[in-house]
């Protein structure tokens, strides 16, 4: 769960198949779209549905082209501008996904996922306001569990650590099998000085997702936090040849040898992704 690009997309682009797999049965799939031949290249939907081959296969720019081939025979398809905003959002040119899910809440705004995508895509051209009014009405709407994670995690980035709290626990709440929800449970606690509950919330990540390398990178951070440096040991020493990024490695290296050192320094970093 590291904060790049690609993890936000692959929210975005997996969340398409369920947004459009239930409209099958509607060519259009839209408000007020015309209806074309179903089952051939004139059919919008029919477009549609390669696109959405093209993007689980990773062709995102086959994508759009589907997806712009849709909007040319019907320019009110709500499934072709859901998407081009997953397609643009995967190729990240973030613009335009904003362009296209903007396009599609506005013909169906009932649907929660596409608030909710709009949402990412608003974060990454830094339109943070806009991003969590989505994430709330996406939430609002049908209590999506990633909506309010990403809330948690706007308030987490602002360094509104209470307010963070109150939302990651809500996705909890919604969705206790997110080994990421308890990564970010644990990582606002350690920002509030509140170890051992840190300490907690990874470990209970870690009975889900037990291989995940950032979480025992933050269990081991926290126990040093938690003045505990034989459990930070144990766990940097197991973790560290699973670690692939270099700045991390050589952080937990150094947080190693400090141990060894017997100069243990609390406060250590803590990644939320």
């Amino acid at each position: 769960m590291r904060p790049n690009r690609t993890g936000w997309a692959a929210a975005a682009v997996l969340t398409i198949a369920a947004v459009l797999g239930s409209s099958a049965c509607a060519a259009s799939g839209a408000k007020g779209g015309r209806k074309a031949a179903a089952g051939g290249e004139n059919d919008p939907q029919y477009q549609v549905d390669k696109g959405m081959v093209a993007l689980q296969y990773g062709l995102a720019e086959e994508a759009v082209r589907y997806g712009d081939l849709a909007v040319a025979l019907d320019p009110d398809n709500f499934n072709a501008h859901n998407l081009l905003g997953s397609a643009y959002y995967t190729l990240g040119r973030f613009d335009r996904s904003v362009e296209a899910y903007e396009k599609a809440a506005a013909l169906k705004p009932d649907v929660a996922e596409v608030h909710r995508n709009l949402g990412l895509a608003y974060f990454e051209i830094k339109e943070t306001e806009k991003a969590e009014a989505a994430f709330r009405k996406a939430f609002e709407m049908s209590g999506d569990p990633e909506a309010v994670f990403y809330l948690a995690r706007a308030a987490y980035n602002q360094q509104q650590y209470e307010a963070a709290l109150g939302w990651v626990l809500k996705a909890i709440q919604k969705d206790g099998k997110n080994a990421g929800f308890y990564n970010l449970k644990g990582a606002v606690l350690n920002q509030m000085g509140r170890y051992a509950e840190a300490i907690g919330s990874f470990q209970a990540g870690l009975i889900l997702a037990p291989e995940d390398v950032n979480i025992q990178v933050n269990l081991g951070t926290a126990y040093v936090n938690n003045e505990e440096p034989e459990k930070a040991k144990a766990v940097l020493e197991r973790v560290l040849p699973k670690i692939q990024d270099a700045v991390m490695k050589a952080r937990v290296e150094n947080i190693l040898k400090s141990i060894r050192g017997g100069q243990m320094i609390r406060g250590g970093q803590i990644s939320t992704y």
